[in-house]
């Protein structure tokens, strides 16, 4: 799902979240699981958070405050958005925003991985590393408690930085179903309604700004790289 021009919340009761995932990076390329592993955006990374900026430029859209996973992928991306759309504003940095852990298969190409937990009697690489349940345990919190502090102090619009696999689970987490891939600086749009604490999601892996007059700068790679 895609729109021609991000709004900001207009109604009181409601707080817009804009959830982004960060730039691309050599290990989406290759197609290496990243987890925590600490991988710096590419060249390409930085074009996309630079085009993001200047769609929020575009579209007048500023941000009351910013939350960010810790990882430098997500810490370059805030960094070179917001100073692309000229906005001057503290981030406060997550470690529970960060992606699920992978554990041992962290590094491994994901056809390694693969073959590796069929080695070790495990159905999946998603065998290892934290669980479904630990790994949204804590990132949900974290999104919530990020959500109501935004309502406790007014604000209306507030961007979290963070990772693909992370907003696929928070989407499932929120009962969205959706095939959607979700690109590198792609922007998911979820209000969150003081009044009921309830969450909506309204946009879905928006990545308008990646397609220009130089050409698309989609995301290259297999959709299960976390």
């Amino acid at each position: 799902m895609t729109v021609s021009s991000f709004s900001e919340a207009c109604d009181g009761n409601v707080v817009r979240l804009f959830v982004i995932r960060h730039g691309q990076t050599d290990y989406n390329i290759r197609q290496i699981m990243q987890g925590h592993k600490d991988i710096e955006l590419n060249q390409t990374g930085f074009e996309q958070a630079t085009l993001l900026g200047k769609r929020l430029v575009e579209d007048s859209l500023t941000f009351d405050s910013v939350a960010s996973s810790d990882l430098i992928r997500c810490k370059q991306t805030v960094a070179t958005a917001l100073a692309t759309s000229n906005q001057n504003l503290p981030v406060t940095y997550y470690y529970e925003l960060r992606e699920r852990c992978m554990g041992v298969i962290e590094g491994m190409q994901i056809d390694q991985a693969e073959k590796f937990a069929v080695e070790q009697g495990k159905k999946s690489f998603r065998d290892f590393g934290e669980t479904p349940q630990e790994f949204i345990g804590r990132f949900a919190t974290c999104f919530v408690s990020v959500a109501e502090q935004a309502a406790a102090n007014n604000h209306k619009n507030v961007a979290i930085f963070t990772h693909g696999g992370s907003i696929r689970s928070l989407l499932s987490w929120l009962h969205y179903n959706t095939s959607s891939k979700i690109p590198n600086t792609s922007v998911t749009v979820i209000d969150y309604h003081k009044d009921t604490k309830q969450f909506e999601v309204k946009v879905v892996a928006d990545d308008m700004h990646l397609t220009g007059g130089s050409g698309s700068m989609r995301f290259v790679g297999d959709s299960r790289v976390l």
